[in-house]
């Protein structure tokens, strides 16, 4: 299992357009493996292989977001930052609501 010290939420979102999706994340204990501008990836300590993820490509943003009571996810793209934000904000809360 991977320590708490090798991550850090102090650490900030290098892409300043998903900043209010990383205060999410952050305060439900959840942290960033990967925070690079076009990819910004979201686990859970002691559970890095749940993961939520954020890819940006030349004309959309792909997001990969884990689904309830499941083992498979789900990988969709949108328009914008903004969509893509609101989605996987949706999602997250939808899969650690008890």
């Amino acid at each position: 299992m991977l320590s708490q010290e090798l991550y850090s939420n102090h650490t900030p979102i290098k892409n300043k357009g998903f900043s209010i999706l990383d205060e999410v994340f952050s305060e439900n204990g959840w942290h960033k493996v990967k925070n690079e501008y076009n990819y910004i990836t979201f686990a859970k300590f002691g559970h890095e292989s749940e993961q939520f993820e954020i890819c940006l490509n030349k004309t959309s943003v792909s997001v990969v977001v884990l689904l309830k009571n499941s083992q498979y996810r789900y990988a969709t793209t949108f328009d914008n930052y903004f969509q893509a934000s609101d989605y996987v904000e949706e999602r997250f809360y939808e899969y650690i609501e008890n």
